[in-house]
């Protein structure tokens, strides 16, 4: 199954039903991964002459990923931004938190992230050192027990390193050897080589909120077309409440799902509303017996 598919999946069935101890886990290193790159592209984009590729992805037998590349006048730096939060300690060649999640250790993974940047940049003609972080932005960190000496790890309180690490001493003109590296890049992580049985059930069903993603907090009524999560406060038609739900439930069942589905995983909204984003949004093969889906292009 592709990554992509899995993330949604899984975030569909978020709040409508349990979730496996590995759902969970995944579902936590997705959005912590997410949040992390997303504050650390913010502070990149606060200083003043730095490019950067990020999410960049390259090789076929050792296949490897960067989060952030960063080009600098004179070398090349390498970002593994980690988000965790809570509990954290070293063991071996693992890390692992207070809740049992264990991954491998960003030492390990940084090193062959280097080793292999190095044999691309030397196959492209470009000969420039390298440096490598492992970034934990997460101020609700906790670091337990003896973490590694010199290895370049910059904790949460320590990000104001970033800014010296990359100060610019040259004018910086390597930033086209950025689009030289794009030319290699070959996207492996669009595969997730895992088999699932499907959740589906029609206990699942309820609006969620498109903005907040909670469950039961839109109030439907009669007649109205602009709906309020009393939760996020996000004021959301009542067309759009529809379709994200019927997507969640195309998602879920992974096949296509007939108009009595629709309405029974939408309950409350009225018919002819369920009805005008069925035909609006979805395509469906036959008149009679309909069944909806969507465009997979």
């Amino acid at each position: 199954m592709k990554a992509n598919d899995y993330i949604k999946y899984v975030t569909a069935l978020e709040g409508r039903t349990l979730l496996s101890k590995e759902e969970r886990n995944f579902l936590i290193t997705y959005h912590n991964g997410e949040e992390g790159e997303k504050y650390f592209t913010a502070m990149l984009n606060s200083l003043n002459n730095i490019y950067y590729i990020h999410s960049f992805e390259f090789g076929s037998t050792n296949h490897v990923q960067i989060d952030f590349l960063v080009a600098t006048s004179n070398k090349f730096v390498v970002f593994e931004v980690k988000h965790y939060k809570d509990e954290w300690y070293f063991e071996h060649d693992t890390l692992k938190n207070n809740y049992g999640i264990i991954t491998k250790s960003p030492i390990i993974q940084v090193r062959n992230i280097k080793h292999e940047l190095q044999k691309l940049l030397h196959r492209c003609g470009i000969f420039l050192d390298i440096e490598s972080y492992i970034v934990f932005t997460n101020p609700h960190l906790i670091p337990l027990g003896t973490w590694p000496k010199n290895q370049n790890i910059i904790l949460p309180h320590e990000l104001e390193k970033i800014s010296k690490i990359l100060s610019p001493q040259l004018p910086n003109d390597n930033h086209q050897i950025l689009n030289l590296l794009l030319e290699n890049e070959s996207k492996h992580s669009t595969y997730y080589q895992k088999d699932i049985t499907t959740k589906y059930d029609l206990k699942y069903a309820g609006i969620k909120c498109p903005n907040c993603r909670k469950m039961h907090t839109i109030k439907i009524l009669d007649n109205k077309t602009l709906y309020c999560c009393s939760y996020c406060k996000s004021e959301i038609k009542c067309e759009d409440i529809v379709f994200f739900n019927l997507k969640e439930l195309y998602i879920i069942k992974r096949d296509s799902f007939t108009f009595e589905e629709a309405i029974a995983w939408c309950c409350p909204v009225k018919k002819y509303t369920i009805e005008r984003v069925c035909k609006k949004y979805f395509l469906s093969l036959t008149r009679r017996n309909r069944k909806f889906f969507l465009d997979s292009k």
